[in-house]
């Protein structure tokens, strides 16, 4: 499995390219100017992540941002860390080989790990060689339903819960016709376990339940032909950002423009500019809103990111915070005299008690702790995009799970 060095990687993203270039700006939360400005030149502590790149392109990079930016202030008492990125091409295969290309590379943790199958295809390894992932991008249900993988995002099971609330309650949709897509038995699950718990909170069904999408489907034509305003008065699509503009051109097509509620991946200004679509659009931010000039929380974020060329996306803010998390844990949790293995760092994360404050990039601390499952941030922001307005709105406030009912992703028994 080939190691990606990301000072030198350039990544696809739609049909640009995007550069990514290596040092840094400033950043928010855990870590600091620790070394008195000199640059760290000690033994380097290693970390990987697992990357399904053309989907998730921004968050390793963010991560690798935020190590620059340590180092170059002096790293973990003089020592650097080192981020090796291994690309496992949403291929369960080459996923499986980029895992034991990652615990060969001696890295004590998994920091930004952004892939649509390696927790459900590696969450056994991961336990079985004691070593902990701290996700920037948690996709499939086995990445929150894990002892050992803790998400710094709330990822899509928990955004479709806070979708539909957001609909039903906020907005008073009665009639919403949900259109899902599931990658395996275990994301149909999870998927399902959203839904009904929406449902069992609020005492609402879903007026539609079309869950045959399948990744990369040539065309919509079919599903949105079931759109009609006697039907629906509102369209959940719970899929990724450019498949989610195709299905809303194609509903386009057929006249339709109902209001819709989105997903995180959405949360782009690339399918802002692109979107050809007369209805709202409702999405939930998984993390505080970086199109809102006025919200201060992403402002050390959006410099470093600038700063090095990655794109502005929530992708970009998930492996962001993963690397300030793992410092946070380094700093914090770690008993200053050990030495820094993959023991001890995953003993620090399991051990942890009082969350790391993200600087309001979330809606309340994030947490790794012990347990069976890590549903470590359970809130997202609800943002608009007008009809015909071209921009994002942010609307607020958090949304938070705990608070309505939200109970942990789980996995079917094996």
């Amino acid at each position: 499995m080939k190691k990606l060095h990301m000072k030198a990687l350039v990544v696809p993203v739609a049909a640009a390219a995007l550069v990514l270039a290596g040092c840094s700006g400033g950043g928010n939360g855990g870590g600091g100017d620790t070394g008195g400005g000199d640059a760290a030149t000690g033994e380097p502590i290693k970390v990987a992540a697992l990357a399904s790149m053309l989907y998730f392109p921004e968050a390793p990079p963010a991560a690798q941002a935020v190590f620059d930016e340590y180092n170059a202030n002096g790293g973990f008492n003089g020592r650097p860390i080192e981020l090796d990125t291994f690309d496992d091409k949403a291929d369960p295969a080459a996923s499986s080989t980029a895992a034991r290309d990652a615990l060969n590379s001696g890295a004590v943790a998994l920091v930004g790990s952004s892939s649509i199958l390696d927790c459900s295809v590696n969450n056994k390894t991961w336990v079985d060689n004691n070593i902990v992932s701290i996700q920037g991008v948690g996709v499939d249900p086995f990445c929150f339903a894990t002892p050992n993988i803790a998400p710094v995002d709330p990822g899509p099971y928990f955004d479709m819960f806070a979708s539909l609330w957001n609909g039903s309650e906020t907005l008073g949709f009665e009639k919403i016709c949900a259109f899902t897509v599931a990658d395996d038995a275990a994301g149909r699950a999870a998927t399902e376990q959203a839904r009904d718990a929406w449902s069992d909170e609020t005492g609402k069904e879903l007026a539609l339940w079309d869950d045959s999408l399948v990744r990369g489907q040539s065309s919509y034509a079919g599903n949105v032909a079931q759109i009609n305003k006697d039907k629906c008065d509102s369209i959940l699509i719970a899929e990724a950002g450019a498949a989610a503009s195709q299905f809303l051109s194609e509903a386009t097509n057929q006249g339709i423009d109902l209001p819709v509620l989105a997903q995180p991946s959405t949360y782009s200004q690339e399918f802002v500019d692109t979107l050809v679509y007369a209805g709202d659009v409702h999405v939930p931010a998984e993390f505080s809103p970086w199109s809102d000039p006025e919200d201060p929380s992403n402002d050390d974020w959006r410099a470093l990111m600038e700063k090095n060329n990655i794109g502005l996306t929530s992708f970009a803010q998930g492996g962001y915070l993963a690397a300030k998390a793992f410092i946070h844990i380094l700093e914090n949790e770690m008993d200053p005299d050990a030495e820094i293995t993959r023991e001890a760092f995953t003993e620090a994360a399991k051990g942890m008690t009082e969350g790391f404050d993200t600087g309001g990039m979330t809606g309340d601390k994030w947490m790794f702790g012990p347990g069976d499952s890590h549903q470590a941030n359970a809130t997202t922001w609800p943002l608009v995009i007008e009809a015909n307005s071209g921009e994002w709105t942010s609307l607020g406030p958090w949304f938070i799970g705990t608070d309505n009912g939200w109970v942990n992703t789980t996995v079917p028994s094996s």
